[in-house]
């Protein structure tokens, strides 16, 4: 019987070494191949920031060329300039004035 133990204990003992090896190679491999991924991904997004890189300084570029024109076109004409700013700013007041006097609804607590 004490052989027979043994037996089972030697070969379960085999077994658990040997799905020890296999855990092993399996994170191995895993860890490889999660590394081959980010190197794939990390070219991908380099080549996406490549080819975007001068479409976004194209975009700044007319921009800054928008507001300078905005900025000349507030100097040229100041009154204008004045007018459309008041104007914004009432509709903004009255836009909240009337807001601020319709219902609110009531707040909700949890404990009630």
């Amino acid at each position: 019987m004490a052989a027979n133990t043994d037996d089972i204990r030697a070969s379960v003992s085999k077994d658990i070494a040997a799905l020890q090896q296999e855990v092993s190679r399996l994170q191995k491999m895993i860890s490889a191949q999660g590394a081959e991924a980010y190197y794939e991904v990390r070219g991908r997004a380099g080549k996406v920031y490549d080819e975007a890189l001068p479409r976004a300084k194209n975009a700044v570029a007319q921009i800054r060329a928008e507001g300078v024109a905005a900025a000349d076109a507030a100097r040229e004409h100041p009154t204008a300039t004045t007018t459309a700013l008041v104007l914004a700013g009432a509709i903004g007041f009255l836009a909240g004035y009337l807001l601020s006097g319709s219902p609110q609804p009531q707040p909700r607590h949890w404990w009630r």
